[in-house]
């Protein structure tokens, strides 16, 4: 379901406390340890694609514990994989505490990114599909063969975190040796398996490639690339634990769009643009 942040210690509370319990062991409740916590983040990540990242991940069962511990190595992987799977909403109808237990809706989609910086309602955005985006990875030696392929390509355990990608999809591009983000691209395809197989591979006659999970993207707006320690970048994806690859949510995707058209001057160039023809024609713009 996600990752969380134990922020008390576990305390006992006795099966039956109030009234409640028969004192037979088939009532008993397994879970009488109590702890509260902060959500990190909170995902759709399927036991099967988890146990394929950490194949020695033990997963709690009524036959053996419902708490296991984890290996560093095994945590590590875990953790990866939960931070590369799609985003869910959690929400609770139930505050906690009987005595002041409160109902709430469901936030609002993006509301749970108001943390951070995305175009106000009233802010120009640059124009992109709605829907979530994504951040491929590549290296100084990756990089020409993706921007002239027209490929960029995850390795397979991040498939699940990748099907959010449809044609017309914001895609950014991270260049992990040089800490510099690249954009703007589009999607022209979901993701796919081997596109080209083999694309990031020094086999010619390889059969699937390292990065097989595969997207084609075109240019959409070529602008300068932003620094990893761009602030404003940061602002953005602060919430973001576990590196700058993987999915974007729609106001995220768009901050940054944005940001990267309006250092290139092409935000303001639209602005102008939908201002002129808003006038009525004063003056004529030419792309």
């Amino acid at each position: 379901q996600g990752a969380a942040l134990m922020t008390s210690m576990a305390s006992y509370q006795e099966v039956g406390a109030g009234g409640g319990g028969s004192g037979n062991s088939e009532d008993q409740d397994f879970f009488c340890y109590r702890f509260k916590c902060e959500w990190y983040r909170t995902t759709e990540l399927p036991i099967t694609t988890a146990v394929e990242a950490a194949p020695d991940l033990l997963l709690p069962t009524k036959e053996t514990q419902f708490c296991q511990d984890m290996t560093p190595k095994t945590g590590e992987a875990v953790m990866k994989a939960v931070w590369n799977s799609p985003l869910v909403t959690l929400y609770e109808s139930f505050g906690g505490n009987e005595e002041d237990a409160t109902t709430t809706s469901p936030p609002a989609d993006d509301a749970i990114l108001t943390d951070f910086r995305c175009p106000s309602i009233d802010e120009v955005a640059w124009p992109t599909m709605p829907g979530p985006g994504f951040i491929f990875g590549c290296n100084s030696q990756t990089m020409d063969e993706c921007l002239g392929r027209g490929v960029l390509g995850l390795p397979a355990h991040m498939k699940r975190a990748a099907s959010g990608i449809k044609p017309g999809s914001s895609i950014f591009l991270f260049n992990v040796t040089d800490r510099l983000l690249f954009g703007i691209f589009e999607a022209l395809t979901p993701a796919l398996m081997n596109i080209e197989p083999t694309a990031f591979s020094k086999n010619p006659k390889a059969t699937t490639s390292p990065f097989p999970v595969q997207i084609r993207v075109r240019v959409s707006l070529e602008c300068p690339p932003l620094e990893d320690t761009d602030p404003i970048l940061n602002d953005i994806l602060r919430t973001r634990v576990g590196g700058r690859i993987g999915p974007l949510t729609h106001a995220q995707a768009e901050a940054v769009a944005s940001l990267l058209a309006s250092q290139c001057g092409a935000l303001q160039y639209m602005m102008e643009y939908q201002n002129g023809v808003t006038a009525g024609g004063g003056k004529k713009f030419f792309v």
